[in-house]
This record gives C-alpha cells, sequence and structure tokens, in this order.
C-alpha cells in the first residue's frame, strides 16, 4: 500500500450525499399556565411527544417573550438572560435538568465565551446585551421589549455530540422557567415592577419519512441514548472577616468535567441599586482547591495573586482554551479612574489609552482582581467628559478535573472524575478584609438521557 496520499481537493470521489427525504417547520408553543408573568412566577411550556418521526432541533430553539416594566431599569449584562433564575425539564415525572442560579452561571460564561463584538452586535439584537460595557442596555420606564433567549445552558442544547431530540416519546418535555426577583435583573431605583407576557418557545421540527424513520428504528433498535453535558449549582456563605472556607458540594455524578466558582458580596447579590448578577469580586481569596474524598484537586491550591494569572489559566485551562488565541471574552470591561478631560492628539502613540479627538485618556479597568466591589456603576465614556470609573468586578474561577486523555475536545471519549458515593468539598483561604459574599458552584457534568421506545418510551437520565 502506497504511503502518499492526495489532497482533499483532488478527492473528486468524495462528494456530499443527498440526505434521507425529511421536512423542517417551525412551531410556537405557548405556555399552559397563563399569557402574563411576573417576577418570581414560573412558566410552564410543554413541548409535545407522541410525534411519530419528528424530532426537535434545540440548537435551533428560543424562548421569546416581551418585556414591560413601569420603571426604568438597566438590565445586567446578560440582557435577557439575567431575568430567567431557575430552569427545569422534566419528562413524565423524572427531572432531567434543574438549574438554580440560570442567570449567574449564564452572565459568567457570557463574559468568557462572548466577545464585545458579538454582545454589542448579535446579543444585543437578541438579548439586550451591550458590547464593551458592564451592563446591559436600558429599558425606560413604560416602555416595551421583545426577546428571544437561546436556553443555551439546558442538556439539550449542549448534545455531544449534536443530537437532535426525538418528539415520539409518550411523554412530553415540560419545561419550567422561573423568573428572576425584579431587584436581580438589573439597576433601578426601585418600585420596577416587570411583567412579561407574549410568551412562545419558538422551536424548529424536523420531521423524517416513514421509511427513513424505520432505518433509525431499526439501526438503534429502539434504544436512542444521547450524552449532554449539564450543570449543578450549589451554594455557601462566605462570612465577613474570615480566613477559609470549606464548602460540602454534593456533587455525585459519573463524569464531573470541571467546576466554576461565582463570589459575589452578600451586600449586592439581591440589590434593586446594584448589578446583583454581574458583580463578581475576589473577596480577597489567596488561594483555592477541591477536596474529592480527601485527596486535593490540584495537587497544589491554585494561587490568586496580583494580576490573577494563574487563576485566569487556570480558567482558560476548564474552558479548553489556554493556547486559542483567537478567543476573546468580557472579562477586563469596564474603565480606570476617571480622568481630567483633555484633548490628545490624533496622532497620539498606540498603547496610551488616548482616544482620538476631544476626548478623556482612558485605560481599561483591572476589574477581574476587584475586591468587594459596589457594583453599581459600570463605568462609561463621553466627549469632552472625565470617564466614569467602573465598580462593577467580573472575578471568576474555575478548576478542570477532565483527564488529559480526552482533553476536553475529543468526539468519542469523556473522561471527568466520578464523585460517586464521594465527599466533594471546596477548600478557600481568604484575607481578613473581606465583606460577606455569598458563593456559587457550578459543577459541570456529563449525563446520559435514554429513550427507550421498546420499553417505557419516556425519557430517563442517569448522571
Amino acid at each position: 500500500m502506497s504511503a502518499e496520499a492526495f489532497s482533499e481537493s483532488l478527492q473528486y470521489e468524495s462528494v456530499k450525499r443527498r440526505a434521507v427525504a425529511s421536512r423542517s417547520f417551525k412551531v410556537k408553543i405557548n405556555p399552559s399556565n397563563g399569557n402574563s408573568f411576573t417576577a418570581g412566577n414560573t412558566i410552564d411550556i410543554s413541548l409535545p411527544g407522541n410525534l411519530a418521526g419528528q424530532y426537535y432541533v434545540p440548537d435551533q430553539m428560543f424562548l421569546k417573550f416581551r418585556v414591560r416594566n413601569t420603571n426604568a431599569i438597566q438590565l445586567d449584562r446578560a440582557g435577557a438572560a439575567s431575568m430567567i433564575k431557575r430552569c427545569q425539564i422534566t419528562s413524565a415525572g423524572s427531572t432531567l435538568y434543574d438549574l438554580n442560579n440560570y442567570n449567574v452561571l449564564a452572565t459568567a460564561l457570557m463574559d468568557t465565551d462572548c466577545t464585545a463584538d458579538w454582545k454589542a452586535s448579535s446579543g444585543n439584537v437578541l438579548m439586550g446585551t451591550l458590547g464593551d460595557q458592564l451592563q446591559g442596555e436600558e429599558l425606560a420606564a413604560g416602555s416595551t421589549r421583545t426577546y428571544c433567549v437561546p436556553l443555551m445552558l439546558s442538556p439539550m442544547s449542549m448534545t455531544t455530540p449534536t443530537r437532535m431530540i426525538p418528539a415520539f416519546s409518550l411523554s412530553s418535555l415540560n419545561y419550567r422557567v422561573t423568573l428572576a426577583p425584579d431587584a436581580e435583573v438589573g439597576v433601578s431605583a426601585g418600585g420596577t415592577a416587570l411583567v412579561y407576557d407574549e410568551v412562545q418557545m419558538v422551536c424548529l421540527m424536523c420531521e423524517l419519512s416513514p421509511g427513513a424513520q424505520a432505518q433509525i428504528d431499526q439501526m438503534t433498535g429502539g434504544q436512542y441514548n444521547i450524552l449532554a453535558n449539564s450543570y449543578i449549582n450549589s451554594q455557601a456563605t462566605l462570612a465577613a472577616g474570615v480566613s477559609s472556607l470549606t464548602a460540602n458540594l454534593g456533587v455525585s455524578v459519573s463524569s464531573l468535567e470541571r467546576i466554576i466558582v461565582v463570589h459575589r458580596p452578600s451586600a449586592t447579590a439581591n440589590a434593586a441599586a446594584a448589578f446583583s448578577l454581574g458583580n463578581r469580586t475576589t473577596s480577597d481569596l489567596t488561594e483555592f482547591q477541591f477536596l474529592i474524598n480527601s485527596e486535593n484537586y490540584p495537587a497544589t491550591a491554585i494561587k490568586v495573586d496580583d494580576k490573577g494569572a494563574e487563576t485566569y489559566a487556570e480558567l482558560l485551562i476548564a474552558d479548553h482554551a489556554l493556547t486559542s488565541f483567537s478567543k476573546g471574552n468580557c472579562l477586563l470591561n469596564g474603565f480606570a479612574a476617571a480622568t481630567a478631560s483633555q484633548a490628545p492628539a490624533l496622532t497620539a502613540p498606540l498603547g496610551t489609552g488616548a482616544l482620538s479627538g476631544n476626548a478623556p485618556a482612558v485605560v481599561k479597568n483591572d476589574c477581574f482582581r476587584q475586591l468587594d466591589g459596589a457594583g453599581t456603576t459600570a463605568g462609561a465614556v463621553a466627549e469632552n467628559t472625565a470617564a466614569v470609573s467602573s465598580n462593577v468586578g467580573t472575578f471568576l474561577a474555575a478548576c478542570e478535573f477532565e483527564s488529559g486523555i480526552s482533553n476536553g475536545k475529543s468526539s468519542h471519549i469523556y473522561s471527568g472524575i466520578s464523585t460517586i458515593s464521594s465527599v466533594v468539598q471546596y477548600k478557600g483561604t481568604y484575607g481578613a478584609g473581606q465583606a460577606a459574599a455569598n458563593v456559587d458552584f457550578f459543577a459541570q457534568h456529563t449525563i446520559l438521557i435514554s429513550l427507550n421506545m421498546r420499553a417505557s418510551g419516556v425519557y430517563a437520565v442517569s448522571v
């Protein structure tokens, strides 16, 4: 056999093949428990089952709703995703997914995975995110705004590899979306009452021909297994002035991939006058690690010092992006302390932070390492005025638990640590000057969603 090979551009026999007979169409599903909702209410939407040969296409599904408000409010920087407090998916009485503090995780991951350009363009149109700022758009008093929010953190949207979701189970897929308190959604003077109506789940459906579905059923033996990523939320309280925190996380899964740690000052965690979701600070954290049955992960604690380089490196490793030099994020937005108005020359050297024209000198705020920020001001720059300093922090910590054998990028294996029947703990060391904080832990893990059409015919989940 020759060791030589042809370039792909010369492989004329390799061409795309026509797909099996199918059709696609859109459906809009209304809530089953009303048509107008307020903070704390739960929106129930049932995706029908018993649809022969049909599949939901989860990466082309979104939740559409209109928001009306009585007083002005500046949204937190996840925009309309800030409005979702909790998301659950059930089927036939079985819970497939349940994530509390959905909006806290959405804000964190949109900071690490979205660029300022995306937030200023697509994200701004869909969800009211802004670009190079630590806040979302403003809703004027008495205004209305329609949003389209992909439920990107549900396992149905995070299948690995990408899978369509069968719609022919004998029971529906029930989505329960709990709305966040108004004070969490953004900054307002208080008294804001958000009303949500015209709620719909917009789904793309794919229907196979009877012959094509028969082939799928024969190949699978009626057993449809879907691997997906999912998240579990645990919480702890950090008292003011303590030097350490040990928290039991209660994570019992077969494949733990990473844990994300979010510190938010307790004073701003549910304050109408502050950015409750996005104001993440270090709480003077100096080092941290995790314990699984008293074994340290990593073996030596992760240091949180000066600029936070080691913490940030571990965050990128957990995101499988340490060597992805084109990956952008929104962790360092905001502006430094206000400076006097000035008119720098148009030929000002690159890297000085000077804007062209009659505008103040501006440098990026070091908000990744901010301690106990008030969270009230996202920062701003205007022509011929001094820069408004940001007091919103963006600190985020994470630890990777996948084995290097898959490195989180393999298309056919996963290799997270099993924590079944194990005690998983967080151990953090702190300086003495921090204020009280709410600490959220989000454990990402792999689950198996199964549908056996030769047996029960309903969805089941294995963690």
